[in-house]
């Protein structure tokens, strides 16, 4: 035995098992992906031609869709187990099928959170920009004209947009007790281009901020006419058309706190931005409701509210001074860079942190969150790597006379030990590539047609799937390094057995 191709061509004899058997597993698993795909189909074919019925039973959709997807998944899990005992011994079969689970669950499991991660992401830069400059003192932040000439041509830095911040009390009449919101003014023409507020608009607009008179009044309808009276008489139902500044609203202070609507009038008190005799004043405005934004994170949406930057400075008594700069950049991922760009600009008095920085308390978690997941789910690769242990010193044993027949004709130890790790590294690499193609297939799946979420609790209509090469292909080395490593033992066992002790007993 001198070639390395016929090491090769004994270890893949070794893991085959010649008997005929049975296809039941495999007729199985694939009745059960059949079953789900007809679920699966009928329900997109139901939904396309009577979409009303999804209106009034979105619930029932919601769930044959996860039943039809959990079928199909199941009966992938069997068909493949059937698949590996058509071609491969039992032992071999389930050790393969350990380094399939081991593979595929952590590439769904790591896409899903990461799915997750990039969506919690656009949720923030739907009301964070990129890049937030402040002042690093506590003097007033009045030179924020020249502080955006600056920044214009930094290198990735693409628009920049002052802001005014600060905590107020909301009340409407059907609320009046009022509760605590944050209350930001923005430039409503430079908003689109730094922040992704546009896109979470339910209704409304940014530009009803500039062009206040453009917002319709809320007027209620007039109660039904008594009897024997055409119509209730105009006069009493004619409200006066004051002109307000707008405000644009979070979904849940929109819909549940205030419950309110388009044009309604709402009022806003600042406890502390008054000076009176006595001190500190509460002072009050009213706006009108020009919008409401939806941006999925229950913080933003009940406890933040838009208006103009002028309107902001001139309720809060600061005119001239704003909080701080938020700058949009080329690329989000890039925004630690291009902070230390802009701090490095402006010099002393001002700082420029990242929404990396601002956030790096909660992205932190989230990323031990996934280490941890990580870590967890290769333990089923390392199970695998047992079952492989425990395979190949059966056939060691199993195979022992080959082995001294072999080394009778002339094969070294080296050869021997290639034989038994190409066996071990076959069960590898045939139970890595149905891993990859079910942990990617299944995502590919779940990102076309999507599992539905309940938005109530989750602020999310579908199961997100985000994936990423660096995660697959750890996942994929961690898995091939487990079988690699289960290999040693038994190969090297084999390799030490001498011809006299295989032929013993024959």
């Amino acid at each position: 035995m001198t070639g390395r191709g016929f090491e090769w061509f004994v270890a893949w004899r070794h893991l085959r098992d010649e008997e005929r058997r049975g296809h039941r597993t495999l007729i199985v698993g694939l009745a059960l992906i059949a079953i789900g795909a007809v679920g699966f189909v009928a329900q997109h074919l139901v939904l396309s031609h009577r979409p009303m019925l999804f209106v009034r039973g979105a619930l029932l959709f919601d769930n044959l869709k996860i039943i039809s997807v959990g079928t199909m998944v199941i009966g992938t899990l069997i068909a493949v187990l059937g698949l590996l005992f058509a071609f491969f011994t039992v032992f071999t079969a389930f050790s393969m099928f350990g380094v399939f689970l081991g593979t595929g669950v952590p590439i769904l499991a790591l896409s899903i959170m990461s799915g997750f991660e990039m969506d919690l992401k656009s949720k923030i830069r739907a009301t964070k920009a990129d890049v937030v400059i402040e002042r690093s003192d506590e003097q007033p932040f009045t030179d924020w004209q020249d502080v955006k000439k600056k920044i214009a041509d930094v290198p990735g830095v693409i628009d920049a947009m002052a802001y005014v911040e600060s905590e107020v009390i909301i009340k409407h009449i059907s609320n009046p007790a009022g509760m605590g919101i944050v209350l930001r003014g923005v430039e409503v023409d430079r908003t689109a281009r730094v922040l992704d507020l546009p896109r979470t608009l339910k209704e409304g607009s940014i530009e009803l901020l500039a062009h206040p008179d453009r917002i319709q009044p809320d007027i209620p309808a007039p109660p039904p006419a008594e009897p024997g009276q055409d119509k209730a008489p105009a006069q009493e139902f004619t409200f006066p058309n004051r002109e307000l500044p707008g405000i644009l609203l979070g979904e849940e202070l929109f819909s549940h706190t205030l419950r309110v609507y388009m044009g309604s009038e709402v009022d806003v008190a600042c406890p502390m931005c008054g000076i009176g005799p006595s001190g500190p004043m509460p002072r009050l405005k009213t706006f009108r409701v020009a919008g409401h934004f939806y941006t999925g994170m229950y913080e933003f949406d009940s406890k933040l509210a838009y208006v103009s930057l002028a309107e902001a400075q001139k309720f809060l008594g600061i005119p001239g001074e704003v909080t701080g700069i938020e700058v949009r950049t080329s690329n989000a991922d890039a925004a630690e860079q291009i902070a230390e760009r802009i701090a490095a600009r402006l010099g002393p008095g001002h700082e420029a942190r990242s929404w990396q920085e601002l956030n790096r308390n909660l992205f932190a978690a989230l990323w031990v969150e996934k280490l941890g997941m990580f870590i967890f789910l290769t333990f089923i690769a390392l199970v695998a790597s047992f079952s492989i242990v425990s395979n190949l010193i059966m056939l060691v044993t199993e195979k022992g006379r080959e082995v001294a027949i072999l080394k009778s004709m002339g094969a070294t130890d080296g050869g021997i030990l290639r034989v038994f790790f190409a066996e071990g590294l076959y069960i590898g690499l045939v139970g890595l590539a149905l891993g990859l193609f079910f942990g990617i297939g299944t995502c590919l799946l779940i990102k076309r047609f999507g599992l539905p979420l309940d938005p109530d609790v989750y602020y999310i209509q579908k199961l997100p799937v985000l994936m990423r090469s660096g995660e697959i292909g750890s996942v994929a080395a961690a898995a091939l390094g487990l079988c690699c490593l289960a290999t040693l033992y038994p190969a090297f066992l084999a390799s030490r057995m001498r011809p006299v002790e295989g032929l013993r007993y024959e």
